[in-house]
């Protein structure tokens, strides 16, 4: 559904362009290209946030899930990696996984849940050094 403009200033036709990429768009989504709102009056989306912090003998994760009901999270803890996943009520899932160098105690794994913010705390292992060996 074009909409034609009669505007003086658009000589390379941008305007044109716009409103095929519209209609592209809108193809694409099932919509109707009336539907849609001008990208100027809409705000980014806020992105999920995960933070890591490597401290000295743990490592903390912080992770945004609004929305989220403390029973539909799933945490996997494993020597080297973290997987957090959960779908909130309005169908929204929720997937992070993160690789890390320093080795943790699975067991060791400490979750709380606070106003949407899901908190991790897991202790490393302790490294192995080597052992002086004296000749006798």
């Amino acid at each position: 559904m074009r909409r034609k403009r009669n505007n003086p200033n658009d000589i390379f036709g941008i305007d044109e362009l716009l409103d095929s990429w519209m209609d592209m768009m809108s193809l694409a989504y099932g919509l109707d290209a009336n539907q849609l709102e001008p990208i100027t009056k809409k705000k980014a989306p806020k992105r999920d946030t995960m933070s890591y912090e490597d401290r000295d003998t743990d490592i903390v994760f912080t992770i945004d899930m609004p929305g989220v009901s403390k029973k539909d999270i799933n945490i996997e803890v494993e020597d080297h990696f973290i997987k957090v996943s959960a779908t909130n009520g309005s169908g929204r899932d929720y997937n992070y996984t993160r690789r890390f160098k320093p080795q943790v105690d699975a067991d060791s794994a400490k979750a709380t849940f606070t106003n949407g913010v899901l908190d991790i705390t897991v202790s490393k292992v302790a490294e192995k050094k080597g052992k002086q060996v004296k000749i006798k």
